[in-house]
């Protein structure tokens, strides 16, 4: 049993390595950056209203909303249980004081 367990350890380990060893890249820094700096020279447009973000853009518009939304729900949801809490308390004053 315990040969098994280091046996499965030692392929999760070898698929671990592989997997990773085969995401790298073998390009010249230099020609990766020329290309990046053609690319950026043909995409920059001085019109923003012909901008295109594309899906990225768009998932980070789409991020930055979703969290806006909810830092407002957060808020709205501790000033209701704050209200709540402070009409509790008056109400259990009124109540004490009644009697």
């Amino acid at each position: 049993m315990k040969n098994m367990k280091k046996m499965i350890t030692l392929f999760l380990l070898a698929a671990v390595l592989c997997g990773t060893a085969a995401c790298g890249s073998n390009m010249d820094n230099n020609t990766t950056d020329t290309k990046k700096e053609e690319s950026v020279n043909e995409n920059t447009n001085t019109d923003d209203s012909l901008k295109d973000d594309g899906i990225v853009g768009e998932t980070g518009e789409a991020v930055k909303d979703g969290v806006e939304d909810l830092g407002e729900d957060i808020k709205n949801g501790a000033e209701n249980a704050g209200d709540a809490v402070k009409d509790n308390a008056d109400a259990a004053k009124n109540d004490s004081t009644a009697r």
